[in-house]
């Protein structure tokens, strides 16, 4: 009989034990879940970062190559426009250089520059037409309107031009505003002197220089250049002029050969 009063008593205590055993399990099962989770949360962070970073070198690398094709297509473009842009140029100069041609009233053969000579003993040019094409030596030779120098020395298919600034040159010149007269001296490096001007004659700086009538093989009337300074010579009757040249050697690429 007592054992049968018990029997509730026991299944209470059963049924409690599995509760509290069920509630057991569940919070490990819970602590455990949070373990394994909070373990597979570095890994798939870290594939995550790996994926997200392969995306952006991919996607940097594409930008990378479009640059370098819109900068390879840039330089072909830009070179292609300095191509038309000196064809246009040349194609202006030669333009100008027929324009002064036909104004001439002797006969003129228009040439390339194709070298240059500085050093201290000479200043020369060297271009691509000679004695085959009717240049030949003493012919006077213009550049953008200008006196340049003179053919000194002509082979069959080229031809050498001695700069006014040579040290060798001698030209005729007269100053176009006050008409003072002199001859004009190569002095190398880009320079020109004009020399026996009267001491009393009105010359200064900025006037321009042209041929003068008694200029030989020269064009009477042509610029050569102007003036820089004027100074006194040592015996004091005479004045003296450094001259610009009205076209600077160094640029020149087509000149014309008159006669």
């Amino acid at each position: 009989m007592k054992k049968f009063q018990n029997k509730p008593l026991l299944f209470g205590l059963v049924v409690s034990l599995l509760i509290i055993f069920f509630v057991f399990l569940t919070s490990l099962s819970n602590k455990t879940t949070l373990g394994i989770n909070s373990l597979l949360q570095v890994p798939a962070k870290v594939a995550t970062y790996i994926v997200q970073t392969g995306y952006e070198l991919l996607h940097f690398k594409s930008i990378a190559n479009e640059n370098r094709r819109l900068l390879n297509e840039t330089g072909a473009l830009r070179s292609k426009v300095a191509a038309l842009d000196e064809a246009a140029s040349e194609n202006k100069r030669l333009k100008e250089l027929l324009a002064v041609k036909d104004k001439l009233p002797t006969r003129a053969v228009a040439s390339r520059v194709t070298a240059r000579d500085f050093s201290n003993w000479s200043e020369s040019l060297i271009i691509d037409k000679g004695s085959k094409d009717g240049v030949h030596e003493d012919m006077a030779v213009l550049a953008n309107g200008a006196v340049i120098g003179k053919v000194t020395a002509a082979g069959r298919s080229s031809a050498r031009i001695s700069l006014i600034t040579d040290p060798e040159i001698r030209v005729a010149v007269v100053s176009q505003r006050g008409r003072v007269g002199g001859l004009l001296y190569g002095i190398g490096r880009g320079r020109s002197i004009m020399k026996f001007i009267p001491k009393e004659a009105d010359i200064k700086p900025g006037d321009l220089i042209v041929t003068s009538s008694v200029s030989g093989i020269y064009p009477k009337g042509y610029l050569v250049g102007k003036v820089l300074s004027v100074k006194y010579e040592l015996n004091r009757l005479y004045q003296f002029a450094v001259i610009e040249p009205a076209v600077k050697a160094m640029a020149v690429e087509e000149v014309i050969a008159v006669e």
